[in-house]
């Protein structure tokens, strides 16, 4: 969400220094004019410990009203333009002439909820294409996912991304904001242009076609997000930028 350099130079004024949650948006700030030294960038942590347990796939399947045999997609994100929806329903035609047991589930609320939904039953994928809402359980599904997309115009570091490695789930999302941050290229996901529906058909037929390969990029998503985004390094950044604008000041 950009500021013109004005509001950033009047806005930030305000405070002794700015934590941004990814790099990102650090980068975006510098573009506006403040000053590199009065900005940090401490990236958002997730508690991995409620998707590390297993899922059961009949189950899961079960709990959504999906075929035994159907390669489950979905999308966890706000139904707002920026999220990216209708680039993926663009792209689902032709990637259900190649993978007809793909299924995608769209998890969330929001505004364009009715439309999304008219845009699913004008383009003919009511039957692959389903609307749990929003859930409160979805730690305990989430791992169900056989892929996660997020086709986002903007992010600034994507929360439900890093969850969703947390639960080993690989990831197709766009190459914008922060979502390079959460997801790597060729190690836990795969990054396509934003707003390119043949980059993001062509990524997700690729998971879909590869089980072998889901399963390396989940495993990799898993264990970068142990490493790297655990709430004791989320802690220990901010109380290090606390610690040096308090010295500062003394």
């Amino acid at each position: 969400n950009p500021e013109s350099r004005l509001a950033v130079a009047i806005k930030y004024r305000l405070y002794d220094h700015v934590i941004t949650i990814s790099e990102g948006i650090r980068q975006v700030l510098l573009g506006e004019g403040l000053a590199p030294g009065k900005v940090s960038c401490v990236r958002s942590a997730v508690d991995a410990t409620p998707y590390l347990a297993p899922v059961d796939g009949a189950a899961f399947r079960a709990e959504f009203g999906l075929p035994a045999d159907a390669l489950v997609a979905g999308v966890v994100a706000q139904m707002i333009p920026r999220k990216g929806h209708r680039y993926l329903f663009a792209a689902l035609p032709d990637l259900l002439k190649d993978h007809p047991r793909l299924h995608v589930l769209i998890f969330g609320q929001g505004p364009l909820e009715a439309e999304l939904k008219a845009e699913v039953a004008r383009r003919g994928l009511g039957e692959a294409v389903h609307f749990p809402g929003f859930r409160h359980d979805l730690p305990r599904w989430v791992g169900g996912l056989d892929m996660l997309i997020h086709p986002a115009d903007m992010e600034g570091l994507g929360v439900s991304l890093l969850q969703a490695s947390a639960a080993a789930v690989p990831i197709v999302t766009s190459r914008a904001g922060g979502l390079p941050e959460a997801v790597l290229d060729g190690v836990t996901g795969i990054l396509c242009p934003p707003g390119d529906v043949a980059a993001l058909g062509a990524a997700v037929g690729r998971l879909a076609g590869d089980a072998e390969l889901r399963r390396r990029y989940g495993a990799a998503g898993r264990a970068r997000i142990l490493a790297e985004f655990s709430i004791d390094a989320m802690v220990d950044g901010n109380l290090q930028v606390y610690r040096q604008v308090l010295e500062a000041r003394q």
